[in-house]
């Protein structure tokens, strides 16, 4: 039988990564929107429990971040107490040692994958006229397609992130 990895050592190994490795469950799926944003790497999907979850944190090394009692006392589990959204995100970011101004939008929200420079002339007639219009930089997900562009992202992602005081 393998031996369950402690979340002291899973967290050693991400101060050396830089990059969090998380599974986040179905209860927090809006937390787990905002981590991908705020560059962490984050599994989560909707249609597994918490114990396949587990299953997958623990073979893929990461740390399950949930809100199942039933999952709390896990020693690779992190387990978020608070209810609102903001809440939510203070707690993990202070756990995990997340920089948001560092490594903030590198990841697609919806797919987790790395998000690719994308030349502007390839994005016309994928965004918005007014935001190919005003901006000069984009990003895209390699897997599902979605654009980025950091300038108004990034303004409203700070403005969240100044009102939570971490």
């Amino acid at each position: 039988m393998t031996a369950v990895p402690r979340l002291g050592d899973i967290i050693q190994s991400i101060a050396m990564d830089e990059t969090p490795r998380l599974a986040v469950d179905r209860m927090l799926m809006r937390l787990a929107r905002w981590l991908r944003l705020l560059g962490a790497d984050v599994i989560a999907d909707a249609s597994l429990t918490g114990a396949d979850l587990l299953r997958i944190a623990r073979a893929d090394n990461r740390i399950l971040v949930t809100r199942d009692k039933r999952l709390r006392t896990a020693s690779d589990v992190f387990f978020v107490e608070g209810n609102a959204i903001r809440t939510q995100l203070r707690e993990t970011v202070r756990r995990f040692g997340l920089d948001p101004r560092v490594i903030a939008l590198t990841r697609c929200s919806r797919c987790n994958v790395v998000l690719s420079t994308v030349a502007r002339d390839l994005v016309s007639r994928r965004v918005p006229p007014y935001v190919f219009a005003t901006h000069d930089r984009f990003a895209e997900c390699g897997q599902c397609g979605r654009i980025y562009w950091p300038e108004t992202h990034r303004a409203r992602m700070h403005a969240m992130l100044d009102s939570i005081a971490f």
